[in-house]
C-alpha cells in the first residue's frame, strides 16, 4: 500500500493485461473476515481500478502505508485476499468483526464490546475429519487460553460440543481446536465462506474448560 491507496486502488498493469478481455462492473474481495463488493472501472491509463467499496475494505482491514496485500483472482472478478503488515507477518484480523469496527468508527456505542470474541471464516481445511483450527494468537494471549485443555462450543441451537484444545509450542504458541470440531462443523452444516463468531464465557476463565457461544452467519451464495 502506497500513498493514495485509501480512496482507490489501481491494479498492476500486468494483471490488467490478463483481465483485459473480462467485462465486469463489480469485484468481490474475500478475506478471512468476510466479503466486500467493490465497484470496478478503468482510469485514464486504462488500468483497472477499485473505487466505491474499496475505502470500506481499507477501513475494515485497518490498512496503512507499507502493508502488503495479496490478491488471488479465482475467476469472474472474484479475489481471495490476504493482508500482511510491513514486517511481512499476516495481520490477525479476526479479533473484531467488520460490523463492530464500522459501528465503533461511527462513534456508536457497542454494548457487546467488552465480551472477548474472535471471528473465523470457514475454509476447506476446517472440514477435515482431523482438523487443526487455529484460534488467533491475540485472543489466546489476552484471555490466557494457553493453559486450557478443552473448550465447549455452544451453537445457536444451544447444543454443547466438547472440543479438545492443543497448544502447539513451535515458536508461535498457537492454540488449535482439534478433536470434536468436526462433529460441530458437520452438525451445524457449515461450509466454505460461512462466518463463525466465538464469544468467550467469562465465567469459564477460572476453569480448565473454556466455554464459547458461537454465532453463525451463512456465506453469500
Amino acid at each position: 500500500m502506497v500513498p493514495g491507496f485509501q480512496t482507490h486502488l489501481n491494479l498492476p498493469s500486468a494483471v490488467c493485461k490478463k483481465l483485459k478481455e473480462k467485462k465486469s462492473k463489480r469485484a468481490i474481495l474475500k478475506s478471512s473476515i468476510g466479503k466486500w463488493k467493490i465497484d470496478v472501472c478503468r482510469n485514464n491509463e486504462g488500468l483497472i481500478c477499485f473505487e466505491n467499496g474499496w475505502p470500506q475494505f481499507v477501513n475494515d482491514h485497518c490498512l496503512s502505508i507499507g502493508d502488503f496485500v495479496v490478491f488471488e483472482h479465482t475467476g469472474d472478478f472474484n479475489f481471495n485476499v490476504s493482508v500482511f503488515d510491513h514486517t511481512a507477518c499476516e495481520k490477525e484480523l479476526s479479533i473484531e468483526s467488520k460490523k463492530e469496527r464500522r459501528e465503533n468508527n461511527k462513534g456508536e456505542l457497542d454494548h457487546n464490546s467488552q465480551t472477548p470474541h474472535f471471528v473465523l471464516t470457514m475454509k476447506p481445511s476446517f472440514a477435515r475429519r482431523q482438523p487443526r483450527v487455529n484460534i488467533p494468537r491475540v485472543f489466546v494471549r489476552s484471555n490466557s487460553l494457553g493453559d486450557k485443555s478443552s473448550a465447549t462450543l455452544r451453537d445457536p441451537h444451544k447444543r454443547a460440543w466438547p472440543v479438545k484444545l492443543v497448544l502447539e509450542a513451535n515458536g508461535r504458541s498457537r492454540v488449535l481446536m482439534c478433536r470434536g470440531w468436526h462433529d460441530f462443523y458437520v452438525s451445524n452444516e457449515l461450509k466454505d465462506g460461512d462466518i463463525c463468531r466465538f464469544e468467550l464465557n467469562l465465567g469459564s476463565l477460572q476453569t480448565k474448560n473454556a466455554v464459547m457461544d458461537v454465532q453463525i452467519s451463512r456465506a453469500l451464495v
